[in-house]
Formats: structure tokens, sequence, C-alpha cells
């Protein structure tokens, strides 16, 4: 079933990483959150694939995550599915989660960015819109220097004029010496708990042929780096990473570009640049010339579920505020429990 699982992942437009059994496996290694994949299947074929984790703690209570450390989770639908039969895989599904209730009491399911919803409207579910995700729509015969703002143009100029070389690693040791070091420091700027270097690793353990990473290396130093998943015609970035005092190199421009052109010639249809969640991320973003679309949590029962945790309440600009000021390695050795804890 793993095969077919990857498989019917990697043929659907909206698949992601965090879809694929390679995921499930890292997530179950790292964080050890038991896992409730669930396939409905028709003489052999998938229609349907959900995946999901059994996730508690005092914060968030008891409940399954789809998915969990992860920007996407969700149903994903067999393309060839009419509008009825998803209706009724949805209508089956309270059925399915009260058996799950045998294996391990749960209050309540959240999922993350239920992309694969044609306009069906999920009845069963609370929708909770947060902000938007970004997607660029590639052909081979797009022209990323002419289609991108000018202002692209010029840093990927300067990036290119500072002499910066762009390094293609996923082995452990550009893991562990090139982006982890990189991951900490932008983190702890951002007022954010880090994942553990392990995590990372088990990643790249799991999901080598998928993982992309690009770092950006001045003078014999990493000063950027991108972290991006092939899955399908799809690539979906999930971390840049860099070192504030090197911000003057334009290398998360040159980054960037590079991993869209490498692409757009390897014939993907979508680059995903993620969830927009403030406005200097809507400028830098858009300034590649993307569609937006909403980005939300969905919760069933409707009546349940607690809302996200967001970095413009109280207590996430308390949090942030007091990440930002801790040593390095306390938040490497810290940022594990915290995750785990959030699911974040």
């Amino acid at each position: 079933m793993t095969e077919a699982w990857d498989s019917f992942v990697l043929s659907h437009r909206c698949g992601r990483f965090a879809h694929l059994s390679g995921f499930k496996r890292a997530v179950e290694e790292i964080y050890g959150l038991r896992s409730n994949y669930w396939a409905y299947t028709r003489a052999a074929e998938i229609l349907a694939a959900f995946p999901s984790f059994f996730h508690r703690s005092l914060i968030c209570g008891r409940r399954l995550v789809s998915q969990p450390f992860s920007e996407y989770g969700g149903f994903l639908f067999a393309a060839h599915l009419q509008k009825g039969e998803k209706k009724t895989i949805l209508e089956e599904f309270p059925e399915v989660l009260n058996r799950s209730r045998e294996r391990g009491r749960f209050d309540y399911l959240e999922i993350r960015c239920f992309a694969d919803r044609d306009g069906l409207p999920p009845a069963l579910f609370r929708e909770e819109k947060l902000y938007d995700y970004g997607l660029l729509r590639l052909t081979r015969s797009l022209r990323l220097w002419d289609a991108v703002a000018p202002s692209v143009r010029k840093n990927v100029r300067r990036a290119k004029n500072f002499g910066l070389e762009i390094e293609d690693s996923v082995g452990e040791e550009s893991l562990k010496r090139h982006f982890y070091p990189l991951h900490l420091r932008s983190l702890r700027r951002l007022g954010s708990p880090p994942h553990p270097l392990s995590y990372f690793l088990s990643l790249s353990g799991n999901l080598h042929r998928h993982l992309r990473l690009l770092t950006a290396i001045w003078k014999g130093t990493p000063v950027a780096a991108l972290l991006g998943w092939e899955v399908g015609d799809s690539v979906h970035i999930t971390d840049i990473v860099s070192d504030e005092r090197f911000f003057h190199l334009r290398a998360a421009d040159l980054l960037h570009y590079e991993m869209i052109s490498r692409a757009i010639a390897r014939g993907a249809e979508t680059f995903d640049f993620g969830p927009v969640r403030y406005p200097g991320q809507r400028q830098y973003k858009s300034k590649w010339r993307i569609e937006l679309h909403p980005y939300s949590y969905f919760y069933s029962p409707r009546e349940r579920g607690r809302r996200p945790l967001s970095d413009r309440s109280a207590a996430g600009r308390i949090g942030s505020f007091l990440w930002r000021r801790l040593p390095l390695f306390l938040g490497a050795r810290a940022g594990k429990p915290v995750r785990r804890m959030l699911s974040i």
C-alpha cells in the first residue's frame, strides 16, 4: 500500500511532501507521534487519501492533525472523481473518525489547508481563514527573467556581481554544516523555535529524491540556503534561511531565481511559495508574480477545535520576544519540545 499511496500523491496536483509516506516515517521517528493514514479504495484503486497524526498537549488538547510540522494536509481526491463522489466520501468520514477513536480518544480534527476542494463546500468542517498562500504557474515557455518584477532582476544581478556561488547538495554534510546553522540563526531572528537537526536528517533519509537544497556561498561562507521539495509536477519551498550580516548580497533572490529556473527546466507546472503571513512576505513573494489563494485551517466537529496560535496574539508576541533572546545552543535544545507541544 505504501508504494500505491506515494504514486497517488505524486500524480496529484495538490500532493506535497507532507502527504508522502517518507514524511510519516520522519515524524514518527523524530517526534514520536502516532499516525492515522486512510485510503479510500475501489478495486485496489485509491480514490482518496487522508494523512493525519494523533497529537496531545495541554495547549492544544487531544486532536488529529493533518499535517503537523507542515503547511499542508487534508484529503487528496482522485482526479476523475465527480463532485458527488467526493461529497459522499466526506459525508462518510465522521464514521471513520469514530472508529479511529477506538484506538485513542481525541476531541477534534484539524486540517491545515484543505487545498483539494475544487469548490466543494466542506459542510462537515468549520473554516478558519488565516492568510493566503502563493503559487507561481510554470510553463517551459515562461521567460522568468522577463516575468518577474524589475527589483528581482536588479537583486539577481547584484548577487552575481558580488561573486555568490550556488551549491546544489542535499547530503548530510550540507545539511549539518551549511543549512542547519543558518536555520538556527534565522529562526532565532524570527522568534520561532527551530526543528532539531535530526528532523532534517530524517526527512533527507526518507525523502531524499524529493529534497532540494541550494546554498549561496560567498568567499567560502554559507550566507543563505533555500530548501524545497519536488513532488510530482510541483516544487514547494519550505525553508529560506540566511545570515542577516549578509543581507546586502541579495542571496535570497538569487536562490529563488535559481530554484524556479530549475523547476521550469525539469517541466514542473507549479512553484509553491507557501503561506503569505505578513506584509513583508506579501511584498517579497508578490514580486515573483504569484497567484494568491486563501489559506485556512478546517475543524471537525464544527463546534470544536481551538483557533490556531497566532504570532499576533499576546501569547505569540511574548513567546517570540523571549525566543529571540535565547542563545543559539539553548534554542537548539529547546526547539524540539516546543515544536512537539504545538505540532508546528
